[in-house]
């Protein structure tokens, strides 16, 4: 049986994050964003804020996350995975 971590850096991953979870994320990282922009975080600390806040909004946007995959954690709801199952989108 493969480890997770080596299949995630070989395969691609089903989605695993739910509603909430991504409504979360987008909001925190576009609270950094804003944050960097305005200059109230700035230097190689917000360099890394603001790198770091792209990221989670690509994991957001992709319903995707490697740790959450690694983790081998899915933050959807089951009324969520209903809708996933009757469109047939595939989900961890």
């Amino acid at each position: 049986m493969m480890n997770r971590f080596v299949k995630g850096l070989s395969y691609t991953f089903d989605r695993n994050l739910g509603f909430e979870d991504r409504v979360i994320r987008v909001v925190l990282a576009v609270a950094v964003l804003v944050s960097w922009f305005f200059g109230v975080i700035d230097g190689v600390v917000g360099t890394v804020l603001g790198v770091l806040a792209i990221m989670i909004l690509g994991t957001a946007a992709s319903a995707r996350c490697g740790v959450t995959y690694w983790m081998n954690a899915n933050t959807m709801g089951k009324t969520e995975k209903k809708r996933l199952d009757d469109k047939n989108i595939s989900y961890e």
